[in-house]
C-alpha cells in the first residue's frame, strides 16, 4: 500500500506532539523504519555513523555520529510581528509569532511548551498550539490577542520544543519574548498581508505585501484619531529584493490620519534575485490622540525559495467590515501560485464548521486538485455579524509544490462589525442667534458627533462657506477625517451684521461615511436675527390736559403710544415674554383718571401702532394747579437688553369763574381839600378758585387828586379778600362842585385761563 506524503507527515506530527511519544526518538522507540519520501533508514546501536536517502525536506536519519539518522541540525526561528505591544485600555491588538526553520528544511514535532491557558492578564489565545511541520513557509503562526482592561506592563514569554531535521529533539527548544504595555492613549498597530513569512521564487517570483496601519481601538469611540504617521525606515535602502512604489520611494510614506479602516496602507513587493532569508523591520512614528509623539515597528520575515508557493489573498483586501445584524459582506479567498507554475492537491486545513462568530461558508471542506494563476481556486465566505466585535480570521492550508514537496500557508483576514450610524450637527448656542448691530460678533460652534458614539469618517461641509448670508463668516472649507464623540470635530462660524435684517435661517449641508462605510448626507440650520440696541419712548396724545369743569364735565380720552427709537420691533426675550410692562402709576390712578384695566403690557413694541395704552380724564373737582400723571414701565429692547422708562402727562381741572371788586369805604367819600384819604379795593373770585393777572385801569386822565397804587395789579386772586387788595389815594386840591364818581376798570385771567374784566365806581366829593 502506498502512503501519501501528507498522511505520513500528519500522522508523525500527531504521534510526536499529541500522543506523548518519546520526543528524544523522533519516530518512536524503533531504530529502523521508512522515512518521508520512501527513504530507507537503517540504524545501528553503535551510533558511529548512519545512512539514509530521501527528500531534503524530510527527516532522514542523523548527522555526525548520531545513530541511524541523517539530515541537518537546524533550529526553529521565532519572529514576532512586533517585539513590543502597546495597547489602549479597552482596545485590543493581535500579535503574531511566525515560526520557521533556520535552513528552510522541515522540522517536526513542534509545540508550545507550558500552558497557554495561563497567559498574563489581558492576553488570550489557543489553549494549546502545535505545528505538524515547520519549514520556510508561513503556516506555523501563533496569533495571540492583547486586550487589557486596566493599565499594566510586563513581558510575555512563549517557550517551544521541536524535533529538528536531523531527528534530534530540542527540549527546551527556544523561546520568544514580547514586552507589552496597557496605556490610556490610542496606538497604531501595523499588520502585513499576507501574514507570516513572505516567500518568493528566486529570479521569477514576486510577492506583493500590503502593510496596514490602523488604530488599535476596537470600539472606535475616541474623540480624535491618530495623526502624522510617518515611516522612519528608508524605503530606498530596503533589504535585497524588497521595493516600494516609485512615489513612496521618492517622497517617503506618511498618513495624516490613522483610523480603524484600511486607508493607511503601504504597498511593498518582494522579488528576490538570490537565495536568502531575513527579517524586514519597518519603524514608524505618529502622534496619538493625546498629542504625544509615539513610535512602533513591524517585523516581516521573508525567504527566497527555489520552488513555487501558493499565495492566498482576500477580496476585498484589508479589514473586512459589515454592519451588525443587518449587513453582509461577501469575501472571496483566491489561491494562486507566485510563479505561474502549477501546484497540486491544495486542501484547507482550517475547519470551516468552526469559523469565528459572524463568518459562514457554504461547505464544510475546501480543496483544489490544481492551483496556478487565475484558475478559479476560490473559497467563498460571508461575514454577517450579529453583534459588535472584531478579530482575525486565520485560514491554514496545505499543498504540493511543482517539485512534489508538501508546503503549507496561512492567510489572516482582519474583520470588524460596524454600525450604520448617523452624524449629528449641534450648534452652540442653540436656538435663534441674535447679534446687535455695531456691537461685535456672535460666535457659533457647530459640533459634529455620531448618534451611537462609534466612528464615522470623511466628513466634509458640502455647502459653499464663501457665500454665506450677509453678516455670516467662517472657513472657506471644512472637513474632519473622523467623527465620534466629544468636540474635536467643530465648525466655527461668526455672525456680525452690518445693519438690521428680518429674521432668517442659515442652512448648511454636509456628507460623511458612517461606521459601515456608507456615504450619507445631513444638514443643520441656524435661525438668526440682526438686532439694535434701541430704546422705547412713551408719547401721550394729547401731550397735556386743561379741563374746565362743567355740569356735567365730559370725559377726555388720552392715548399713550409706545414706540422704539429706530422703529425696529422689540419682541421680548424669549418671544413668549412681554416686551413692555407698566410697573407703576396705573393702580391706583390719580382722581379723575380711569383705565380699562389695572395692568398693561405688550408682546411687541415698534412704530407706535401696536402698543397703545388708552386712558380717560373726567375730573370732579378743580386741581391745585398743574398736576403730572407718572407711569413707570420696563421693557426688553430689540437687542434683548432690559431697560426702564417713564410716561408723563401734565393735567389740570379748572373752573370758568369771575372776579369781583369792592371798595372800602363803600359809601360817599367826603374829603376836605388838601387832606389825603385812602380807599382800599378788595378783589375775590366767584367760587374761591384762583384767578391771575388782575390789573387796574382808568381812562386818563384821573380826576384831580386821585392816584393809582404802584403797581396797580395782583398776581393772584382767590376767595379771600386779603389776597388781592389795592389802595387808592385821594387828596383834593380844592373843593368840588357836588358829588363826583371815579370809574375804574380791571382785567384778569380766570381759573379756566379765560380773560375777564369788570368795573368799580367810587363816589367822592371835596369839601
Amino acid at each position: 500500500m502506498q502512503v501519501s506524503h501528507r498522511s505520513l507527515l500528519l500522522g508523525l506530527a500527531t504521534l510526536l506532539v499529541v500522543s506523548g511519544c518519546d520526543i528524544n526518538s523522533p519516530w518512536g522507540s524503533s531504530s529502523s523504519g521508512t522515512a518521508y519520501g520512501a527513504a530507507s533508514v537503517t540504524g545501528n546501536t553503535g551510533g558511529t555513523g548512519g545512512s539514509g536517502t530521501g527528500s531534503t525536506t524530510s527527516p532522514k536519519g542523523g548527522v555526525g555520529a548520531e545513530s541511524g539518522t541523517t539530515g541537518t541540525d537546524d533550529t526553529v526561528i521565532a519572529t514576532p510581528s512586533s517585539s513590543s505591544v502597546s495597547v489602549a485600555v479597552g482596545s485590543s491588538q493581535t500579535a503574531s509569532i511566525t515560526f520557521t526553520s533556520s535552513d528552510g528544511r522541515s522540522i517536526t514535532g513542534f509545540g508550545v511548551s507550558g500552558t497557554l491557558g495561563l497567559l498574563p492578564a489581558g492576553w488570550s489565545g489557543p489553549t494549546t498550539f502545535t505545528c505538524k511541520l515547520v519549514m520556510a513557509g508561513s503556516a506555523c503562526v501563533l496569533n495571540l490577542t492583547y486586550a487589557p482592561t486596566a493599565a499594566d506592563s510586563g513581558s510575555l514569554v512563549v517557550n517551544y520544543i521541536y524535533v529538528d531535521n536531523a531527528g534530534l529533539s530540542k527540549v527546551p527548544g527556544g523561546s520568544v519574548t514580547i514586552s507589552y504595555q496597557a496605556i490610556p492613549q490610542n496606538n497604531v498597530a501595523a499588520t502585513a498581508m499576507p501574514s507570516g513569512q513572505i516567500n518568493a521564487l528566486v529570479g521569477s517570483g514576486m510577492q506583493s505585501v500590503s502593510v496596514n496601519f490602523t488604530s488599535d481601538s476596537s470600539n472606535a469611540t475616541l474623540d480624535a484619531a491618530i495623526t502624522q504617521l510617518t515611516l522612519s525606515t528608508n524605503l530606498t535602502a530596503l533589504p535585497a529584493g524588497w521595493s516600494a512604489t516609485s512615489a513612496e520611494t521618492a517622497q517617503g510614506f506618511s498618513c495624516a490620519i490613522v483610523t480603524t479602516g484600511n486607508g493607511c496602507q503601504l504597498l511593498l513587493s518582494y522579488q528576490p534575485v538570490a537565495a536568502g532569508r531575513g527579517v524586514l523591520t519597518l519603524t514608524y512614528t505618529y502622534v496619538d490622540d493625546s498629542g504625544a509623539s509615539r513610535s512602533g515597528s513591524l517585523n516581516v520575515p521573508y525567504a527566497a525559495t527555489s520552488s513555487n508557493n501558493v499565495v492566498a489573498t482576500s477580496s476585498p483586501a484589508g479589514q473586512i467590515n459589515a454592519v451588525e445584524k443587518t449587513g453582509s459582506q461577501a469575501v472571496a479567498i483566491d489561491f494562486n501560485t507566485d510563479d505561474g507554475r502549477a501546484a497540486s492537491r491544495l486542501i484547507l486545513t482550517s475547519s470551516l464548521s468552526a469559523l469565528p462568530a459572524g463568518w459562514h461558508s457554504g461547505s464544510t471542506s475546501f480543496s483544489c486538485g490544481s492551483v496556478s494563476t487565475g484558475n478559479g481556486c476560490q473559497l467563498a465566505l460571508t461575514y454577517a455579524p450579529t453583534a459588535l466585535g472584531s478579530g482575525m480570521l486565520a485560514l491554514t492550508y496545505a499543498y504540493d509544490d511543482d517539485a512534489g514537496n508538501q508546503q503549507t500557508g496561512t492567510l489572516n483576514v482582519p474583520y470588524a462589525a460596524t454600525t450604520n450610524d448617523n452624524v449629528v450637527a449641534t450648534p452652540s448656542p442653540s436656538g435663534q442667534i441674535n447679534a446687535v448691530v455695531g456691537q461685535g460678533s456672535q460666535n457659533v460652534g457647530v459640533v459634529f458627533t455620531t448618534d451611537d458614539t462609534r466612528l464615522a469618517t470623511a466628513l466634509q461641509v458640502t455647502s459653499d462657506l464663501t457665500i454665506l448670508p450677509a453678516g455670516w463668516s467662517g472657513p472657506g472649507t471644512f472637513s474632519c477625517s473622523t467623527v465620534s464623540t466629544g468636540s474635536t470635530c467643530r465648525l466655527d462660524l461668526s455672525y456680525t451684521p452690518m445693519g438690521y435684517t428680518t429674521p432668517g435661517t442659515l442652512m448648511v449641508g454636509y456628507s460623511y461615511k458612517d461606521n459601515a462605510g456608507q456615504t450619507k448626507t445631513g444638514t443643520f440650520s441656524i435661525p438668526y436675527r440682526a438686532t439694535t440696541n434701541d430704546t422705547i419712548a412713551a408719547t401721550p396724545t394729547p401731550p397735556s390736559l386743561a379741563v374746565i369743569i362743567g355740569a356735567p364735565t365730559p370725559p377726555t380720552p388720552v392715548t399713550i403710544a409706545f414706540t422704539t427709537s429706530d422703529g425696529y420691533p422689540a419682541i421680548g426675550v424669549p418671544s413668549t415674554s412681554n416686551a413692555l410692562t407698566i410697573t407703576s402709576g396705573l393702580n391706583p390712578l390719580p382722581p379723575g383718571w380711569s383705565a380699562s384695566s389695572t395692568t398693561f403690557s405688550c408682546l411687541t413694541v415698534s412704530d407706535g401702532t401696536v402698543c397703545q395704552l388708552p386712558l380717560t380724564y373726567a375730573p370732579a373737582a378743580v386741581t391745585s394747579g398743574v398736576q403730572t400723571l407718572m407711569l413707570g414701565y420696563s421693557y426688553v429692547n430689540d437687542a434683548g437688553f432690559a431697560n426702564t422708562g417713564t410716561a408723563s402727562i401734565n393735567y389740570r381741572a379748572m373752573s370758568n369763574d369771575s372776579v369781583q371788586g369792592a371798595p372800602n369805604p363803600s359809601s360817599l367819600l367826603n374829603v376836605p381839600s388838601g387832606t389825603p384819604a385812602t380807599v382800599t379795593l378788595s378783589f375775590t373770585t366767584s367760587d374761591g378758585n384762583p384767578a391771575t393777572s388782575l390789573m387796574l385801569s382808568a381812562s386818563p386822565p384821573l380826576p384831580a387828586g386821585w392816584s393809582l397804587p404802584s403797581p396797580p395789579s395782583c398776581t393772584t386772586v382767590n376767595g379771600t379778600a386779603a389776597t388781592c387788595q389795592l389802595t387808592l389815594t385821594y387828596q383834593p386840591p380844592a373843593a368840588t362842585s357836588g358829588v363826583q364818581t371815579l370809574m375804574l376798570g380791571y382785567s384778569y385771567i380766570n381759573n379756566a385761563g379765560q380773560p375777564g374784566s369788570g368795573t368799580l365806581s367810587i363816589p367822592y366829593s371835596a369839601i
